[in-house]
């Protein structure tokens, strides 16, 4: 009998069920799946009855970890991000592959050398966003690039959104896991190439000002945002050549002006707050706005309306986000570090997914390519996936089989590269490409000559 391939899986939250359901349709792979909700894998060890479920807290128990890392061919780590490196650091002196759905960070290019060293893989960036992006990027840069034509520009856009008939809040969105990460992205600072100048926008906000219509897909009625730091991309897709270069975020209208609200109220606040330890005594979200805004506890709260109402600038979109969430009321604040971490617990309650609501993931990238004819072709890309109300979530098909494939590379020799890859070459992207399909993740492509 063949020997087993023995799989470590890091992590039993939503993109887990496409990973373990993938990986498990060869039977020569065996799965340990390691996680600190207990819960969460006993559901996973009804629904997949071959994996070997370990309740463990493997960020706080180093050793275990490297002992279960050890006895494995491959670490799939979905944990989040910041623990990346020090699963990376046990796979070094394991000499274990690795593979994460997450951004390639300073953290993890620093273990570049030691993962060379050890001889072994460690794949990152093979999600949607960062992952599918890249790949779909790639494939139309290549093509161009083989015709000899250059990149002239290159935008797109990704978001996860509730399906349009979910969208029904003030914020025309709903959460599949924590927003603390999503609201503080709001007040990042990003940067972009446009018509060969370089745009920065400030921390704190104001990246909620640079809000455009996207009505590539009009019956969406989305809005958009820049993600980050775009102009890093140039190198790495080889696209040195193009006056624009834009990577963002995809919301639906309305988003941008609703949490702008929140952060005109001081809500997005990472400080840490005392107010809200478990030390202090329950705090409801009137008495919290009280203190923001400066005013007694006593206060009348129609005087307290009226107070955020002008704080608001007297905007009743932003009024109508904060009275729907009940920030007005005597709603207990959730126990926090910091304020922003209170709203997002609060949110999390108040605009999670029920049951049988889907969501969906909606990508569109355009690239410009100038022939050498001199004529000019836009390509347009885009990816829209459903969640399946019985089944995955949008995000999970399309973060998790991305990184189930990528995994199933590794194991079985496709990909064989040493070092830290990430998925910019045709050898790892195209198979990937190829066999998403398969999955029900189909993009579609179409080509428009300007001149």
């Amino acid at each position: 009998m063949d020997k087993k391939k023995k799989v470590l899986l890091l992590g039993s939250g939503y993109v887990s069920g496409p990973v373990i359901e993938y990986l498990s349709r060869d039977p020569s792979v065996e799965i340990t799946t390691a996680s600190v909700m207990k819960e969460q894998l006993e559901q996973l060890a009804k629904k997949y009855s071959s994996i070997i479920p370990v309740v463990v807290d493997v960020t706080k128990d180093e050793e275990k970890l490297s002992s279960m890392v050890k006895k494995h061919d491959l670490v799939i780590s979905l944990l989040p991000y910041s623990f990346h490196p020090l699963v990376a650091r046990k796979c070094i002196d394991g000499k274990v592959n690795l593979v994460t759905a997450s951004y390639l960070t300073p953290a993890m290019k620093e273990l570049q050398q030691s993962v060379e060293a050890a001889g072994i893989t460690v794949i990152s960036e093979v999600g949607l966003d960062p992952g599918l992006d890249h790949m779909l990027a790639m494939e139309c840069i290549d093509k161009a690039k083989e015709v000899g034509a250059t990149v002239a520009s290159y935008t797109s856009f990704c978001g996860g959104l509730p399906a349009p008939e979910h969208s029904d809040n003030p914020l025309r969105y709903k959460f599949s896991w924590s927003p603390q990460g999503v609201l503080l992205n709001t007040v990042q600072p990003a940067t972009y190439l446009k018509n060969g100048e370089i745009v920065n926008i400030p921390a704190g906000g104001a990246l909620l000002d640079s809000v455009t219509v996207m009505d590539f897909f009009p019956g969406l009625n989305l809005e958009g945002f820049p993600n980050r730091d775009s102009t890093k991309y140039a190198e790495p897709y080889g696209i040195q050549s193009a006056h624009t270069l834009l990577r963002g975020t995809l919301r639906y209208r309305g988003y941008s002006k609703a949490v702008g609200g929140f952060v005109k109220l001081g809500l997005i606040n990472t400080d840490l707050c005392l107010l809200l330890s478990a030390a202090a005594p329950s705090m409801k979200w009137q008495e919290l706005m009280c203190k923001l805004l400066g005013l007694k506890p006593s206060v009348k709260s129609d005087d307290l309306r009226e107070a955020v109402y002008n704080k608001l600038d007297k905007d009743e979109k932003q009024l109508e986000a904060v009275e729907w969430l009940g920030l007005l009321g005597d709603e207990p604040v959730p126990r926090a570090d910091t304020i922003v971490g209170a709203l997002a617990k609060h949110m999390e309650i108040k605009l999670s997914f029920g049951t049988g609501e889907r969501d969906m993931i909606v990508m569109r990238s355009e690239i410009g390519m100038r022939h050498p004819s001199g004529h000019l072709e836009e390509k347009h890309i885009s990816l829209v996936v459903y969640g399946d109300a019985k089944g995955y979530s949008a995000m999970a098909k399309t973060v998790g089989y991305p990184t189930a494939i990528a995994a199933k590379m590794v194991l079985d020799g496709e990909i064989s590269t040493k070092g830290m890859v990430i998925p910019l070459t045709k050898n790892v992207y195209g198979p990937i490409l190829e066999r998403v399909r398969a999955e029900g993740i189909v993009y579609n492509t179409q080509s428009i000559i300007k001149q």
